[in-house]
């Protein structure tokens, strides 16, 4: 049970973690700065929604464990 919970709260971390890092990027294609060409936005804009993508998936892990636990929690 303790180790269900620990993974739980590693996978919401990691999801944190990733949308915050996502927000920079995003952030980053849209400032201006001298010299980025449109293939580095596009880079900047991609890598940023990729990563949104894999904390959509940590974070439905997350749910997932959850469920597990609850259930074995009623079951009990």
């Amino acid at each position: 049970m303790k180790q269900l919970q620990d993974k739980m709260t590693d996978y919401k971390r990691f999801a944190f973690v990733l949308l915050s890092l996502s927000v920079f990027l995003y952030i980053g294609s849209f400032l201006p700065v001298e010299g980025k060409t449109d293939g580095a936005t596009l880079i900047l804009t991609g890598g940023g929604f990729l990563l949104v993508g894999i904390a959509i998936f940590f974070y439905s892990r997350a749910i997932a464990i959850q469920k597990k636990i609850n259930e074995q929690n009623i079951n009990s």
